[in-house]
């Protein structure tokens, strides 16, 4: 059931934010345009899962949106802790395109049991240049419905992307992080292991045997 919801919740890496004025520095986020871009990120993934009934279709999809619009490379540096401090610059490059098919295969392939949700957008709050914005997945099969928190960041040009997302009371970035910082542990800090064991997953993804 975790790894279910964990599947739904991935699919907010992908992003999709919304031209802003540029802010001046120092200024708040603006909470209603925060409240908007999950809104549209939402929806527009809901779109992606009701009309792309492939395995390649979507994952075309989800892989353009990630492409284009999420800011992986924060996102990897995050859940390589301090160990990204010491990462070469080809071995990060390498690592970032693995996480990026890590994201696609796994888990937006996983998505296709979903079509008809509705995303209800709740409250956001600010905190420096962080948004955190509550909503909750309804199903319309009458499964019990899903609380998800969205953080956000507001870029240097005043647009939004996102950073995090936690499902039943676990930030999945931070979550992935720390599996990664075990990997490098047990494996005295060689990329090389942690590159493998990301393979391992994309290799045992469901769809793929």
């Amino acid at each position: 059931m975790r790894a279910t919801l964990y599947s739904f919740a991935v699919f907010a890496l992908l992003l999709l934010p919304l031209p802003l004025p540029a802010m001046a520095q120092g200024a708040a986020p603006d909470l209603d345009k925060a409240r908007a871009f999950v809104t549209a990120l939402a929806d527009d993934a809901i779109v992606i899962l009701s009309s792309e009934t492939t395995r390649a279709g979507r994952e075309a999809r989800f892989s353009k949106l990630l492409n284009e619009k999420a800011n992986m490379r924060r996102i990897a540096r995050f859940t390589l802790g301090p160990f990204g401090r010491k990462i070469s610059k080809p071995d990060f490059e390498t690592y970032q395109a693995l996480l990026n098919r890590f994201i696609v295969k796994v888990y937006a392939n996983r998505l296709g049991e979903y079509s008809d949700e509705k995303v209800i957008v709740g409250k956001a709050q600010a905190k420096k240049k962080n948004v955190i914005v509550e909503s909750r997945i309804e199903f319309a099969n009458g499964r019990d419905p899903i609380d998800i928190d969205w953080w956000l960041r507001l870029e240097k040009d005043g647009s939004f992307t996102l950073f995090d997302v936690r499902v039943l009371g676990v930030w999945m970035a931070q979550e992935q992080r720390d599996s990664f910082a075990s990997v490098l542990k047990n494996n005295r800090g060689d990329i090389n292991a942690l590159l493998d064991h990301i393979r391992s997953k994309i290799s045992a993804d469901p769809e793929n045997s």
